[in-house]
């Protein structure tokens, strides 16, 4: 009993130093939204309808990139990063706004709770909205 109990403590000690690097591991991949929940009302043709083709994509070296069509295709590249002891997802990347006749590039951050995180399925989760994806299986 004495043997097993180090044994444990420093197995929890290990997993819960690479708890970012599993996170990485399972959103690693492509994955579409298929519940959207706003205010806690299912409005998942809205978000069809406003992000029609929606799919992010991510890597395990921190990288995203996030796609629709709205009258264009809209790709938006940048970084997440885990914060709150990686209870939370943070995604950053440029966008850019008309001033008059310029595009000003200006920087957009997003926060996100992660919840349910698996291999094949997350829930990420606003004050107001909640995402339910799937990965895209190839």
């Amino acid at each position: 009993m004495k043997k097993i109990f180090p044994f444990m403590l420093t197995l929890l000690l290990a997993f819960g130093c690479n708890k970012e690097k599993i996170y990485q591991q399972n959103l690693n991949g492509e994955w579409s939204v298929y519940k959207y929940l706003l205010n806690n009302v299912d409005r998942s043709d809205l978000f069809q309808t406003t992000y029609p083709g929606y799919k992010i994509s991510f890597t395990d070296n921190g990288a995203f990139t996030e796609t629709y069509v709205a009258n264009d295709t809209v790709q938006n590249t940048g970084t997440y990063s885990f914060k709150d002891n990686d209870e939370k997802i943070v995604l950053t990347y440029t966008g850019y706004e008309m001033v008059d006749t310029v595009l000003v590039p200006h920087t957009v951050t997003r926060e996100y709770t992660i919840f349910n995180l698996t291999k094949d399925h997350v829930q990420l989760r606003t004050d107001s909205s909640q995402l339910y994806m799937e990965k895209k299986m190839e």
